[in-house]
């Protein structure tokens, strides 16, 4: 019996701070769809100032832009935000 060769993992090297904030922060956020949540922060597209969010509230990882994240805040606050919020989608 061969023995089998071992696979090597490359990790990715990711971006630990972007636009004044930190992977591992916990922030709010809009979403394109205009929905709000509250997550930490996983990683940053540089390219398009977003950044993956592992949700609180248990809906996975999400995208929301960079220019929306908010340290201290409420979620009433947050949704009357998110109301007058327009995507870059819809630019």
């Amino acid at each position: 019996m061969g023995r089998r060769k071992k696979q090597r993992v490359v990790k990715e090297e990711i971006t630990q701070e972007f636009a004044g904030w930190t992977v591992g922060d916990i922030v709010w956020g809009i979403r394109p769809n205009k929905q709000v949540c509250r997550g930490e922060i996983k990683k940053f597209y540089e390219s398009e100032n977003l950044a993956q969010v592992l949700c609180i509230e248990g809906n996975g990882y999400l995208i929301c832009e960079i220019s929306t994240l908010v340290e201290k805040s409420t979620k009433s606050e947050m949704k009357k935000i998110a109301k007058e919020y327009i995507a870059k989608s819809e630019k």
